[in-house]
């Protein structure tokens, strides 16, 4: 079965809270999230046994790929949360946190300082378990025929 855009955007839609998205026209909501998605594919495009890098058609907004259906909710999982990761890299090098950092001394709980640390280890996280998903896939379903042992 050929896979849609949509399958990864709703899912990806689904993991994070951003009401600003949302509220953007839908052009420009669309060409921002084909956006995650374009980099998140090409960030599991090495280990995915599923070519989406050239089987994708924005015309029809779908992969003309033959994907099999008990691959699918693996797929759309791995690549959503790889859409996450490249949501939150933004947050975390925002010029407006790096100069309140630099500029301030008061490094209480609530200081931007904090809140630097906390969206830059919320960025780990998510970069963390998206790597995980990929190499729990590639240990699934790789091929260690190729392997020179």
């Amino acid at each position: 079965m050929n896979i849609s855009f949509d399958m990864f955007i709703n899912a990806f839609l689904m993991k994070i809270s951003e009401f600003e998205l949302l509220s953007l026209e839908i052009p420009d909501r669309t060409a921002i999230v084909d956006e995650y998605l374009k980099r998140a594919i090409a960030d599991f495009r090495h280990v995915c046994q599923y070519d989406f890098v050239t089987t994708r058609n924005d015309e029809t907004r779908q992969f003309d790929v033959e994907v099999e259906p008990e691959d699918v909710d693996e797929l759309v999982g791995i690549i959503s949360e790889g859409m996450v990761v490249q949501w939150l890299k933004p947050y975390v090098n925002k010029q407006e946190l790096l100069e309140n950092i630099l500029n301030t001394r008061d490094f209480t709980t609530y200081s931007p300082a904090e809140l630097l640390y906390r969206v830059r280890d919320t960025y780990e996280k998510a970069r963390r378990e998206y790597t995980n998903m990929i190499r729990e896939y590639s240990y699934n379903h790789g091929d260690l025929t190729n392997l020179h042992i």
